[in-house]
C-alpha cells in the first residue's frame, strides 16, 4: 500500500493506493454517509466497511452530468437530513465523482467528501484535484466548482475485474504525466508495457502512485487555475474535448485525449516549441499502448462544426487566445497563448 498526505490550502488530502485498501473506511466509525455509486457497481464491498449510510445508486454516462440531475442528488441529501459534519462517498469512475464532488461541494456549501474511483482514469484523474463538473448546453464540464475531497481510496482490486479496454482509456491519462511532466514516470511505461496491461499489482501501484502524486504537485501549485501552471494537466484536453462534443459524447475520454495529445504535439512542434523528435516521441508510447492515434481510428463520425464550436467555449479562452501546454521535450512543457483562430485552423485539420 502506498499513501500520499497533502495539504491544499484549508484542506488535508490522504491518497491510498493498494490492494485491499477500502478498510480505511472503518476510520469513519458511526459517521453518516452518503453513498453514491454508479448503478453499474455492486457497492457491497463499500458497504461491509460502513456502519451508519443511506445508498444512493446513479445513472451512468454523461446523462448524470445534465445540472438537473445533480440537483435531484442535492434533493436527497436535504430529505435525509444531512448536514456539514456528514459524508458523502463518490463510488465510481469519472463522471461520478464529478458529479457527486459537485453535489457535495454546493449542498450547505460543502460535505466531507470521500473519492473512491473504480477506474483507472478514475484513480490517476477525475477523483484527484478538487475540480468537479456537470455539463449544459453540450459543452463538457462549463459548469463546477474547486473542491477537494478529504480523501481519496484507490483499490486496485477494483481494476482486476475491469477488460484491458477499460485500463487502456485511463492510460492515456498517465501517459500524459509522463510526456508532461515526468520522464521516469514515461520511462517506467516504456519499460513496462506488458506488466501494466496485464494489470501486474506492482506495475499498477507504481503508475497510480505516480500519477497521483503529479497530480497533486500541479494542484498544490496552482489549485484554482489562476498562475497558468495548472493548465499543464489540460494537455490533450482542448482537442480532446473538442472530439467528444463533436461526437456527441460517444468517443471515450481517454481516447479523445490521446487523439488530441497527437494534434496538439503536431500543433507545438510546427509553431517551434517542441524539441525534434517529441511528436514521434507521443505517438510511439500511444501505439505501444494500443491508444488512437487520429480521428479514423475512432471509428465514429466526428461533427467538426460542433468540435469547433466547443473550442470557442472552452474555459480556456481569454481575449481571443486559448492558454494552452505545449510539450518541449519529453517530462518538460510551456504555457502559450495560442490565438483562437490559429487554434481553429489546426483542429479542423486534425479533425477531417
Amino acid at each position: 500500500m502506498r499513501i500520499l498526505n497533502e495539504s491544499l490550502c484549508d484542506s488535508n488530502i490522504s491518497v491510498y493506493i493498494g490492494q485491499g485498501v477500502l478498510k480505511v473506511l472503518e476510520e469513519l466509525g458511526d459517521k453518516k454517509v452518503a453513498l453514491f455509486y454508479s448503478q453499474k457497481l455492486d457497492p457491497s464491498k463499500v458497504k461491509e466497511h460502513l456502519k451508519n449510510y443511506i445508498e444512493v445508486p446513479i445513472i451512468d454516462g454523461e446523462e448524470a452530468k445534465d445540472i438537473n440531475y445533480a440537483l435531484k442528488l442535492v434533493k436527497i441529501l436535504f430529505e435525509k437530513d444531512f448536514d456539514r459534519g456528514d459524508y458523502v462517498i463518490a463510488l465510481g469512475g469519472g463522471t461520478v465523482t464529478d458529479v457527486v464532488g459537485f453535489v457535495a461541494s454546493i449542498y450547505m456549501r460543502g460535505l466531507n467528501l470521500i473519492n473512491i474511483p473504480t477506474t483507472l482514469l478514475g484513480m490517476v484523474d477525475a477523483s484527484i484535484g478538487g475540480k468537479t463538473g456537470v455539463n449544459f448546453e453540450n459543452v463538457k464540464n462549463i459548469i463546477g466548482t474547486f473542491y477537494q475531497p478529504t480523501m481519496i481510496i484507490s483499490d486496485l482490486n477494483f481494476l482486476l475485474t475491469l477488460p484491458t479496454e477499460e485500463i487502456r482509456k485511463g492510460l492515456a491519462e498517465v501517459i500524459k504525466y509522463g510526456l508532461v511532466l515526468d520522464k521516469e514516470l514515461y520511462d517506467y511505461l516504456a519499460m513496462n508495457k506488458d506488466k501494466v496491461l496485464s494489470k501486474d499489482n506492482d506495475a499498477l501501484e507504481e503508475i497510480i502512485y505516480r500519477s497521483s502524486k503529479d497530480k497533486l504537485s500541479v494542484v498544490k501549485a496552482d489549485e484554482r487555475e489562476t498562475k497558468g501552471i495548472r493548465i499543464v494537466l489540460n494537455f490533450g484536453h482542448t482537442i480532446g474535448h473538442a472530439i467528444e462534443a463533436g461526437s456527441g459524447f460517444e468517443v471515450p475520454h481517454g481516447y479523445a485525449i490521446s487523439v488530441g495529445m497527437v494534434c496538439e504535439a503536431k500543433m507545438a512542434e510546427e509553431v517551434g516549441y517542441a524539441e525534434e523528435g517529441v511528436v514521434e516521441d507521443v505517438i510511439w508510447m500511444l501505439s505501444q499502448y494500443g491508444l488512437p492515434l487520429s480521428v479514423d481510428d475512432l471509428k465514429v463520425k466526428i461533427d467538426v462544426e460542433k468540435a469547433i464550436e466547443a473550442i470557442t467555449k472552452d474555459k480556456k479562452v481569454r481575449g481571443g487566445y486559448v492558454m494552452m501546454p505545449f510539450p518541449t521535450r519529453i517530462g518538460d512543457w510551456k504555457k502559450v497563448d495560442v490565438p483562437l483562430e490559429t487554434l481553429k485552423g489546426f483542429a479542423e485539420q486534425c479533425l477531417k
